[in-house]
């Protein structure tokens, strides 16, 4: 069952959502995108030949049944980017801060003033 949050909001922002949530959990379960490509089109025709219907009670079994679809089938180990928060080389070889070397001539001799250019 879907939270009281996503209860509250447009049926249109609901479906959208739920289509998107789809398309991401069938990536976590694909293991290339050749396996996903022919999945994503079958739930892309799912939400097409629902599009036409009209009766607000069969709109609502459809929606209640697409949520609980996705809550059954959420993958147990989804897939995260590696560079984001959770992913397999977040914090992993960090960027360095740029710096700029500015010699100090104050502490070097007059053999070494030239040396830096």
């Amino acid at each position: 069952m879907a939270s009281e949050v996503v209860l509250a909001l447009p049926h249109k922002l609901r479906v959208m959502r739920m289509y998107r949530t789809g398309l991401k959990e069938l990536i976590n379960w694909s293991s290339n995108r050749h396996e996903w490509y022919p999945r994503a089109y079958a739930l892309r025709q799912e939400f097409e030949d629902s599009r036409t219907l009209t009766d607000r009670e069969e709109i609502r079994k459809k929606v209640e049944h697409g949520e609980e679809l996705l809550a059954r089938f959420r993958h147990w180990e989804p897939i995260i980017k590696p560079d984001f928060v959770g992913g397999t080389a977040y914090g992993v070889n960090p960027s360095q801060p740029k710096l700029k070397f500015v010699p100090n001539y104050d502490y070097m001799d007059e053999y070494k003033k030239g040396d830096h250019l």
